[in-house]
């Protein structure tokens, strides 16, 4: 799976470099910056109204803000910024789709169809909340069912890979004009997507190579 994962990420690497996809990537990371650069200096100006805490507890305050601080920072550069540039990169998940497809496609002569800027939204907050569901499950069967941690995370992987390959592949076989791939399909494409998201640094761009994975795919299954 690792050779299959390196090998497919140098071969979409070109894709990358395209002049529309690196400036959606450059303009989405930009902004998931400031988001998080107005979330972070909220917080600081916050600190400061915050003194009658500082009254009551005493000295455990400041070490209380220190470890709080080093949370923060820690939380903007692993656990913020990646999920706003999912949210950013789902307004085009159209144009990533469509310069795929004139990248890699034999023919170029297909009609595509337009999807709106919400659909990538709505296909967010749709991966979102199916994996509340999931976390919640696998809860429960944790404390009630299966206490093998093996397995626990095992299944977890496998149900939100599947979901990530499910949510984005409608997006864009309904672009493609193409036949929704089976279970297996879909398992398999979200496997290698969802590796993508585990990596602190390859996450950031990982939606956008999701997209590029699926379509690429979807383009050779169906010979466009």
């Amino acid at each position: 799976m690792i050779k299959y994962l390196k090998n497919s990420l140098l071969n979409f690497a070109s894709l990358l470099k395209n002049r529309n996809i690196f400036r959606i990537i450059l303009l989405s990371f930009l902004f998931a910056t400031l988001l998080v650069v107005f979330i972070f200096f909220y917080f600081w100006n916050l600190a400061p109204s915050l003194t009658w805490i500082q009254i009551i507890l005493g000295s455990f305050y400041d070490k209380m803000l220190q470890m709080f601080w080093k949370f923060i920072i820690f939380s903007v550069l692993i656990f913020l910024i990646p999920p706003f540039f999912s949210i950013i990169v789902s307004f085009f998940l159209d144009d990533i789709v469509e310069e795929v497809y004139f990248s890699t496609s034999k023919n170029k002569n297909k009609k595509l169809k337009s999807l709106s800027y919400l659909s990538g939204i709505i296909v967010s907050i749709k991966i979102f909340l199916y994996a509340l569901v999931i976390f919640l499950l696998i809860i429960f069967l944790k404390l009630f069912v299966i206490s093998n941690a093996l397995v626990i995370l095992s299944l977890q992987f496998l149900l939100s890979s599947y979901i990530i390959a499910k949510e984005y592949g409608e997006l864009i076989t309904y672009k493609l004009s193409v036949r929704n791939p089976t279970f297996m399909n879909n398992l398999k494409n979200g496997v290698l997507c969802n590796i993508l998201f585990c990596f602190p640094v390859l996450n950031v761009i990982a939606p956008i190579l999701t997209t590029i994975i699926i379509t690429n795919k979807y383009i050779k299954d169906n010979s466009l």
